[in-house]
This record gives structure tokens, sequence and C-alpha cells, in this order.
């Protein structure tokens, strides 16, 4: 297991990587200049991701929200969020974001939501936490990348719909992906434009390199609906219960 605290200072130079095979120079420039940057012994390393996260949720006509979200992954397959109000021992459960076995579900205390909607926002989701780990993708044949110019490059995701399309900017100077945008169904509305962004990238144990902040944002809200703080991440742990708890949620739901 190897596990990242978050207590390093934030990244401001162009970090140090061990060369990759030489197979990834056919990826879109900014793309294989970000997978040079990881270590290479990670590069098919890492297989599952549990992220901690303090974060504020903000909606219309109310103040911001103190959350406390774990997320758990299993890179470019699956997603859990366990998500808590409130901070510390103060903090109780209140429900989960999840895409488990090709499903998307919402469901925050005896309300749950599913559905083709669903199901698309949350393999869009999923694919934006998952793609800043290039060990997600990387010796995939059912994803790929296309060029779009020096700093930007299209993320292409299948799905039973079609395949989804999230675009990747990068940062000029350090390589680090910067934010991501893709046309996302917002809950059970229409497809709406979804952004979200990463920053403040440490260099943690092993060379492994990871995002402390990141925003999610709709197109038609003025700011971020979601700001996150990450304060712990841990790789190749097992994430088997919260799965289970989401399956049984899900289950409920279909009964």
């Amino acid at each position: 297991m190897s596990l990242i605290t978050f207590d390093q200072p934030p990244l401001t130079e162009k970090p140090h990587g061990v060369p990759v095979p030489a197979s990834t120079r056919v990826l879109p420039p900014p793309v294989a200049r970000f997978v040079d940057l990881t270590v290479n012994g990670h590069v098919n390393a890492i297989d599952t991701v549990e992220i901690e996260c303090d974060a504020w949720m903000r909606r219309p006509w109310w103040p911001p929200i103190p959350l406390r979200i774990r997320m758990s992954h299993r890179l470019g397959v699956a997603f859990v969020h366990e998500i808590r109000i409130g901070r510390g021992r103060l903090s109780y459960p209140i429900g989960l974001d999840a895409f488990v076995d090709e499903r998307g579900a919402m469901i925050v205390g005896r309300s749950a939501q599913t559905g083709r909607t669903f199901d698309q926002g949350a393999r869009i989701a999923m694919w934006g936490e998952a793609l800043i780990f290039p060990a997600s993708w990387l010796g995939r044949e059912d994803v790929g990348w296309e060029s779009v110019d020096a700093l930007t490059a299209r993320f292409i995701v299948p799905g039973p719909d079609g395949d989804l399309t999230i675009l990747v900017s990068f940062d000029p100077d350090t390589g680090l992906p910067t934010s991501c945008a893709a046309d996302r169904y917002k809950g059970l509305g229409p497809l709406t434009r979804w952004y979200g962004t990463w920053s403040d990238w440490v260099v943690g144990p092993e060379g492994v390199l990871a995002p402390r902040q990141m925003h999610v944002r709709w197109a038609d809200e003025p700011k971020p609906w979601l700001t996150i703080r990450v304060t712990r991440l841990a790789m190749n742990i097992p994430v088997g219960a919260p799965f289970d708890r989401a399956r049984a949620a899900i289950s409920r739901t279909d009964g």
C-alpha cells in the first residue's frame, strides 16, 4: 500500500519522472508528456485508490454545506463516494454516489435516483477522477485519446449509447492536467456542460503525482457547486466493502 497524507508543499515546477516505454509516444503530445512525468513503476501498478476529502457543497439559496467524502475507486471500472455531512465526530452519513456494475446511482437518505441519465453522468464522473492516474487507461483497448492541440486532448470512453468525450487541458509549465469538460446529464435534466479542475499537485511516496484541490461546476451555474480538499490518498488497498454497500443500496432501489 502507498499513502499520501498531503502534508507536502505544492508542486510549482516540472516534476522529475522516469521515462516510460516508447510505445506511449503515439499518445497526443500533452498526454505523452504527462505520462513521461509519472514514475514508471506506478504506471501499471495502481489498481485501487481511496481518497478522503473535506468538501463544501454550494447550492442556490443555501449556505455552504460542509461535507466529508470518502472516494473508493477501482480505477477505470467503478467508484463509490460515501458522503457525510459535517466535520469530525459531529459528521453523520447522508448517502452515496456510485457507479458500480455499469450502473450509476445517487442515494441521499431514503431517496434513490437511478436510470440511464445517472449511468451516463456517473460514468463521466468516474473518469473525471480516474484519468489523472495513467494506470487507469494505459494499455486498455476500449478507451483512447485524440489530439486537439499542444495543451489539450480528448479522452474517449465507450458507453451503451455511444462514445463519451472528455476534453482535458494541461498546464504548459508543469505538463500536469488542469481541467476536464464533458456534456453530462444533470440528474434527470438535459445534457449540460460539466467542468472539473485539479490544482495544488504534490509528489507523494514513490513519486506518485496527485492533486490536492478539486472543483466541480455546471456551465449553467456561476460558481463551482462542489469544492474538494484532499486530505488522504491510499493506493492498492481493499475497497470491496464500500462497493458491497453500494450494491445493496441499489438493490433496495430496484426492490
